[in-house]
């Protein structure tokens, strides 16, 4: 059994694990942490305190940013209260249907970022679950997090627009038609007029005298 220490002015963190291979502290066993002004510790194992990295990464992260807002993840949330007061609120027992207990501890600024250090000590040990990393950006924190139900329609709108863009880039684009070529009039000349000679009328003075016959 290995166990690591790391603590600040207010806050220790007791780590307790195996090594499967050298002093490298890869599998956890459970985890210890104790508040000089409370007397009850958050215990558990991996997944709360991998909740419990995630929510205090990026709620530092948001007050550093001047934004107060609750950060919850799985067993574990973080809400502001004020200015200076801000509620860690711990699902302990989660597997224990039976008997679950939620544990509320108040930490003022300077005890958070005791814990902020406690906790980033940790994921900046390389021999100490190497794979545990802390959250340095709130958008690291959204990413990793489970879509809540405000988002999602938000990102359902996306989606349904990049599938409408995929749709449209198959369409084929149809080439435009090349436009009926005008025809120009041409002006006609009139057919040239045939003239025909004029008939004799029949006159009197002009009709042959009929031959005397010889009777």
């Amino acid at each position: 059994m290995i166990q690591r220490s790391y603590s600040s002015p207010s806050c220790t963190l007791l780590i307790e694990g195996i090594s499967t291979g050298g002093d490298v502290l890869s599998i956890l066993t459970s985890f210890a942490c104790r508040f000089s002004h409370e007397t009850e510790p958050v215990v558990g194992g991996l997944d709360l305190l991998s909740a419990l990295v995630k929510v205090v990464g990026a709620y530092a992260q948001a007050l550093k940013s001047n934004t107060l807002v609750a950060i919850p993840e799985k067993q574990v949330r973080l809400d502001p209260e004020g200015k200076h007061l801000h509620l860690l609120s711990v699902l302990l027992n989660e597997a224990d249907a039976h008997s679950p207990k939620q544990l509320q501890i108040k930490l003022n600024t300077i005890q958070l970022f005791d814990l902020m250090e406690s906790l980033d000590r940790l994921c900046c040990d390389p021999t100490t679950l190497p794979d545990l990393k802390l959250v340095t950006q709130i958008s690291d924190y959204r990413s990793q997090s489970q879509l809540n139900s405000q988002a999602i329609p938000a990102i359902a709108g996306v989606i349904s627009l990049a599938i409408a863009a995929t749709v449209l880039y198959f369409i084929p684009i149809p080439k435009p038609q090349p436009k009926p070529a005008q025809t120009v009039p041409v002006p006609t000349k009139p057919l040239p007029k045939v003239s025909t000679p004029p008939i004799p009328s029949a006159s009197p003075e002009s009709s042959p005298i009929p031959s005397a016959s010889p009777n």
